[in-house]
């Protein structure tokens, strides 16, 4: 499909007169949403109800349109209509006794799930139930407060953000997380085993006499030492223990009423239980005294009350399970179509080449250096793979350069694949003395002289296909990232070069203006249908020794020595030989020319049959590898993602700060990413959403214990603050710094400081009062 290449919006047909005067119009009427597919829905309002027909290929937006169009018309008097506007009030249907929301305004109906849920029930009238949209209570104000505060970031600042794709998350991230709460088991959760499902090593084995331990068990001030069988559970030993104290249960300070039931162990000095059907040697904490030959102390304890985590109550509904789908090629293709019934676009039928206007750029401050050139290259990469990049002329960097030039591409608007990147980057130079021999000028072609040296100084991306699998359009005012300098905190470049965030600094950042092409209706990436293969589909390609040989050595190979372009040739002719081998997938996906659709389509047609990596033992570093930068495709990361489902709980701990039900391993992620939060200006919004949507799943009385170690980690760091500044060119401490500090430290004991609380380090422990009188000042040269 040719579309037009003037700077106005791209239209679809001839007769461009007659599209404007459609355009204009405030609301879709029901002629324009009319179409040969259409589902009758009945919509309820708080006074009324109203049937229409909605064609099935039109937008939630647009349907919106026509029903309150229809809901004006019929009530005019009301004063419902009157009050509020279409964007207003919420769609809500019932699926299964739960509320769900129909969220994304820009979602083709017939890929709304509630659509295939009638159709599974044979409804020939949905229903949909039109509410308004209700304001947050004081109670909903103060908990979003207090998670903001956990966080260290607020979440509903959307003010640097070019859309809604924060939001849009956290509103899908609502239906995982009501269904993980839903399914926990309180008393597992509220104690939170830590456990293992590996053998018990061999020099272990050997320090367990007969399979059996000693284990005492403390209640009070009394302790009683009991043998027990390695392979027994926590609560057969309960049983076990109940039995033989059974007429001496007033030595041990139980009640005569009480039985093993209203008991769980707990390990001696730490907020860690040992209960469950585990059998007792595949505790961690058990592993642990009889690796350092301890004795094993635990206390006989009544269990926690379940009720203090319980969770706060969701105040939004759920979101249709569909969200953000955007269909088939063959339900959003234009041909066979009468264009009056077409309303999204498949990318896949655009056919000319991806192109953007490079207004100008903005700087606030200028370089000392005033004989400069700049000029702008504008890439188009998907992950660490470019496919296309083009670049500005050069010109004299003032506070304001203006281009006001379209750059095209050599990759077609039909091959750009999810998750590719628009990635734009300030250069710089020094301006070049004139030229004798009457040769181009440097600053008119900034890579037409191998001697003209330039320095990256700023860069910026933007997602070409956005959240809901749109193509990006319109103008945008983009505020850029600088590259840190000599002496500057470098951070991890190649990954914050790929940040989609832009600079939220915007007073002092550099700032880039561009357009992208504008079309009548949302060009929409469809989804890929995997299809079957047909008998003898697969061609077999008969491999020589020679040639086996040499793709077993490719697969071999060092993950850190790069592939030649010979390598990727032979993984990527060889596929189905490759895709049999769990280890070359990393390197075969890589070899992948992801700005090609037909070979992306059939790398998810041989994805579909990677048997071989899903019955293959996990290799924890492979799935890591593919949720590096290297790799933006989302059906490649979420492969790797559920290949690491199978990771044991102390494992995941080990690759945490890599991957970022337990509440061990809940608490070290909350620290995790708090911290990356706090460092990382890059991707500060998304670890903020993760996190908020996993402490928004955590009980009452986590949240609790969370407040109270933020609060402790920030009164000391101000303490320390405080101390440094005081200290300052000081490579001593004097007695005058110690004794502000003790004065300090009292101060907080006396006000502020918790008197209880976990420590960040092992939330195993608790840490009360500060003991002042007992300080160790250390005063480090580096700062």
């Amino acid at each position: 499909m040719e579309l037009e290449t003037s700077d106005q919006a791209v239209v679809m047909r001839d007769d461009n007169k007659r599209r404007r005067r459609r355009r204009m119009k405030p609301y879709c009427t029901a002629n324009t949403l009319s179409s040969t597919e259409l589902i009758s829905i009945e919509f309820v309002f708080p006074t009324t109800s109203i049937v229409l027909d909605v064609p099935t290929n039109c937008t939630v937006e647009q349907m919106k349109a026509q029903v309150w169009m229809r809901a004006v018309e019929g009530h005019q008097t009301s004063d419902l209509f009157r009050r509020i506007t279409p964007d207003q009030f919420l769609l809500l249907y019932q699926k299964k006794g739960q509320w769900y929301e129909i969220y994304d305004k820009h979602q083709i109906i017939q890929t709304l799930d509630c659509i295939l849920y009638w159709k599974v029930l044979q409804k020939k009238v949905g229903k949909i139930h039109v509410v308004e949209k209700p304001n947050p209570s004081e109670e909903v104000q103060e908990f979003q407060n207090q998670l903001n505060y956990l966080i260290g970031y607020d979440v509903t600042d959307v003010s640097n953000v070019h859309d809604d794709e924060l939001e849009f998350a956290r509103r899908r991230l609502v239906t995982p997380r009501t269904i993980e709460v839903s399914c926990r088991d309180p008393k597992l959760y509220s104690m939170s085993p830590w456990t293992t499902s590996k053998p018990l090593p061999e020099y272990l084995l050997s320090r367990i006499a007969n399979s059996n331990i000693f284990i005492n068990i403390h209640r009070g001030t009394t302790s009683q030492k009991i043998k027990v069988a390695v392979d027994d559970t926590p609560d057969v030993i309960l049983q076990s223990f109940f039995t033989k104290m059974a007429k001496k249960k007033s030595l041990m300070n139980i009640p005569e009423d009480y039985s093993e039931q209203d008991f769980v162990l707990r390990v001696s000095g730490r907020d860690e239980y040992i209960i469950g059907e585990t059998p007792i040697k595949n505790f961690h904490w058990i592993r642990q005294c009889l690796k350092k030959g301890d004795e094993i102390h635990l206390v006989l304890d009544e269990p926690p009350d379940s009720n203090q985590d319980e969770v706060q109550k969701e105040e939004w509904p759920l979101v249709d399970d569909c969200t953000g789908v955007s269909g088939y090629h063959e339900q959003l293709t234009i041909h066979g179509k009468d264009h009056e019934r077409v309303f999204t676009i498949s990318l896949w039928d655009c056919n000319r080449k991806f192109r953007v206007k490079i207004i100008g750029i903005d700087i606030p401050i200028l370089p000392r250096n005033t004989d400069l050139t700049v000029f702008v290259e504008a890439n188009i990469q998907h992950g660490q793979q470019l496919l296309s990049q083009r670049r500005t002329t050069a010109k004299p960097f003032t506070e304001e350069v203006l281009w006001n030039i379209w750059l095209e591409f050599d990759i077609k608007i039909k091959d750009l694949p999810k998750g590719a990147l628009l990635t734009l980057q300030i250069y710089c130079g020094k301006t070049p003395p004139p030229s004798a021999k009457g040769n181009p000028h440097p600053q008119d072609s900034p890579s037409s002289d191998p001697k003209y040296k330039t320095q990256l100084l700023y860069y910026v991306n933007l997602l070409m296909i956005d959240h809901r699998s749109l193509l990006r359009t319109g103008d945008y005012v983009l505020h850029m990232w600088k590259i840190p300098g000599k002496g500057e905190e470098q951070g991890s470049i190649n990954a914050d070069k790929l940040t989609s965030a832009t600079n939220p600094d915007k007073e002092n950042s550099m700032a880039i203006s561009i357009v992208l092409d504008k079309y009548c209706h949302p060009i929409a990436l469809p989804k890929h249908k995997i299809a079957a293969d047909p008998p003898g589909g697969r061609a077999r390609v008969e491999m020589p020794n020679q040639l086996r040989k040499q793709l077993e050595e490719i697969i071999a190979t060092d993950l850190l020595n790069p592939l030649t372009p010979e390598d990727k040739e032979l993984l990527w002719h060889f596929r189905y030989e490759s895709i049999k081998h769990p280890k070359a997938y990393p390197k075969l996906l890589s070899s992948v020319k992801w700005g090609e659709q037909k070979l992306v389509a059939e790398t998810y047609q041989l994805l579909a049959k990677r048997e071989a990596w899903d019955q293959s033992a996990l290799d924890v570093g492979l799935p890591i590898q593919l949720l590096d930068c290297n790799f933006s495709d989302e059906t490649v990361r979420t492969m790797a993602v559920q290949k690491l489902e199978g990771l044991e709980d102390d494992d995941v701990l080990h690759y945490l700060l890599q991957l970022v039900q337990n509440k061990r391993i809940g608490h070290f992620l909350f620290w995790f990413l708090r911290s990356e939060i706090a460092q990382s200006m890059h991707y500060q919004q998304r670890f903020a959403v993760i996190l908020e949507a996993y402490l928004r799943g955590c009980g009452k009385a986590m949240l609790k214990d969370f407040l109270k170690q933020v609060q402790v980690t920030e009164l000391l760091h101000k303490v320390t603050r405080e101390i440094k500044a005081i200290s300052a060119e000081k490579y001593d401490v004097t007695p005058q710094v110690i004794a502000q500090l003790k004065q300090k430290l009292e101060r907080l004991q006396d006000n502020k400081f918790p008197e209880c609380f976990r420590v960040p380090y092992d939330p195993g422990l608790k840490a009360g009062a500060l003991v002042v009188s007992i300080i160790f000042f250390s005063l480090s040269k580096v700062r």
